[in-house]
């Protein structure tokens, strides 16, 4: 239930950026620059906000980042695709980065995360 509800706030930050609608050229230029920014600025904010309550190091961050900002980065192709990641693919992502996490992680660390932030 944890994982759902994470899930739809994440969507739902993405989505309220990338609905944003313009009536020129440039606006929509300037707006496209802005989902990106968004991904990388959402996926730092999570890879920081990870770091202080698991207690990541230097590199774990990095990595952290790294895993999170692939993942920011599929669900924004989709929406620019025009469509929602189903419900298979976007559990295929989140295990993917949540293997990387494992991979990152300690143990102690991964199962803290498991538990209370997923």
């Amino acid at each position: 239930m944890k994982k759902l509800i994470t899930t739809c706030a994440l969507l739902m930050a993405v989505s309220v950026v990338t609905f944003a609608q313009t009536s020129t050229a440039k606006s929509r230029s300037t707006a496209a620059k802005s989902v990106s920014t968004s991904a990388e600025q959402l996926s730092e904010k999570r890879a920081k906000f990870l770091q202080e309550k698991l207690g990541l190091n230097a590199d774990q961050y990095a990595l952290v980042y790294a895993a999170e900002l692939d993942y920011q980065k599929l669900v924004k192709e989709a929406k620019d695709g025009g469509y929602q990641l189903g419900e298979g693919q976007a559990m295929q992502a989140k295990m993917s980065r949540d293997a990387r996490f494992q991979n990152t992680m300690t143990p102690a660390q991964y199962s803290t995360y498991e538990t209370t932030m997923r």
